[in-house]
């Protein structure tokens, strides 16, 4: 369920799926990288694509980045370390260590070094401190937002063009997918991304798409009011959307990203939002991980959400 298995360099994209929901709006689709096959799935793999290609060439073989305590990032990241035989230093945002936590467990299976960070530290640790702790070394931002991380999403979206949709929705961390679509889709794709956290504004995406030296040909939107109090945070509410959305399709969400995404896209479906013609793309990020820590930390809210993905898969 949460990873697919590849080998030698295989890469297998995942497909574009009709998606057959009562919303009203026949000609809705989802590109579906949570079945990507390779060694890493969702996002992740185009974040990470260049990154890991860069690091080989200068025959960098120690990688360090930083995340939460169940960061779909790290977890990618400690992945695609393990298959191309380097090393990864994670620092992780945590007020103490929880060994028990599955994602640090499964870091902790790969033989990944843990820092576990208090969130003053973390948020001083940068590059800087990356480079004078472990030389030789190549440091990664959290969620991989760089510019080699948003070219890698270049190349996802000419797989989502290639059947035409008016909208492209994707959900938004970092940003680094968001900027990556923004920057290569086309003037007739819209591209609408729906943050994870409260308090995203337009001047946030702006200030990003400045700093990489992003000048759109596109038209884009930010839906912010998706957020469900905070970046993974939850309420009934979407949990019922969440099963409801599984059961009918047998496609998996996950409660901070592609969860959140999915709710607001059919509100706004149902309010009239888009036309007819209109033919709409959500991107699936992947981010299936982030199921377990969820079933780990709230069991009496998503042990039959858990149950339903084993069904289906």
């Amino acid at each position: 369920m949460f990873r697919n298995s590849a080998t030698q360099e295989e890469f297998i994209p995942g497909p574009i799926q009709k998606i057959n929901c009562d919303w009203g709006h026949d000609k809705l689709f989802m590109k579906r990288l949570d079945l990507i096959r390779s060694w890493a799935d969702g996002n992740k793999y185009y974040k990470l694509k260049e990154n890991i290609a860069y690091a080989r060439a200068h025959n960098l073989k120690t990688i360090i980045s930083k995340g939460g305590m169940f960061s779909n990032h790290l977890y990618s990241l400690a992945h695609a370390c393990a298959y191309f035989e380097m090393e990864l230093i994670c620092a992780i945002r945590s007020y103490q260590a929880d060994l028990e936590n599955p994602t640090i467990k499964e870091l902790t299976s790969l033989s990944k070094d843990i820092l576990f960070l208090d969130p003053e530290q973390y948020n001083k640790f940068g590059e800087a401190d990356s480079s004078h702790a472990y030389p030789d070394s190549m440091f990664i931002a959290e969620g991989g937002l760089g510019e080699r991380a948003i070219n890698g999403i270049k190349e996802l979206m000419n797989e989502c063009i290639r059947d035409h949709p008016s909208h492209i929705i994707v959900s938004g961390g970092s940003m680094a997918t968001a900027c990556g679509l923004i920057a290569s889709a086309p003037k007739d794709v819209k591209v609408i991304v729906v943050p994870a956290w409260k308090g995203c504004k337009n001047e946030f995406i702006e200030n990003k798409l400045s700093e990489f030296g992003i000048s759109p040909l596109c038209e884009w939107e930010l839906w912010p009011d998706a957020h469900f109090g905070g970046f993974a945070k939850y309420d009934r509410t979407l949990l019922d959307f969440m099963y409801s959305f599984t059961k009918e399709t047998g496609i998996p969400l996950d409660p901070v990203y592609t969860g959140k995404m999915m709710y607001i896209l059919s509100e706004k479906i149902k309010s009239g939002y888009f036309m007819d013609e209109d033919s709409i793309l959500a991107i699936h990020t992947g981010g299936l991980q982030g199921l377990r820590g969820f079933g780990y930390r709230y069991p009496q809210d998503w042990k039959m959400y858990e149950e339903l993905i084993f069904m289906n898969d």
